[in-house]
């Protein structure tokens, strides 16, 4: 099972870091599908209703690329992505 602990740590670290690095809006979290499912369990009350999938105040998506607690942050106004953490 995926940590959400995980995921909420490796995300803040890559927007801390890409705030660092002078960016200045996340737009999506990007996590793996176990990672989805494991934020989707938690906020399923949310998701029943009808709500998106957010975390961090970002959209949640799944990128096939990463795996377990791995997470990915895609910026606002610029095509690079955030590594991986």
């Amino acid at each position: 099972m995926t940590s959400i602990v995980h995921l909420l740590d490796g995300a803040c670290v890559a927007i801390l870091n890409g705030y660092r690095d002078g960016r200045t809006k996340p737009s999506e979290l990007r996590v793996s599908p176990s990672g989805y499912e494991s934020v989707a369990r938690v906020k399923r009350a949310e998701v029943s209703r009808g709500n998106p999938l957010v975390l961090l105040d970002l959209d949640v998506v799944v990128d096939h690329s990463l795996e377990g607690d791995k997470t990915a942050i895609t910026w606002a106004g610029t095509p690079e992505q955030e590594s991986q953490c």
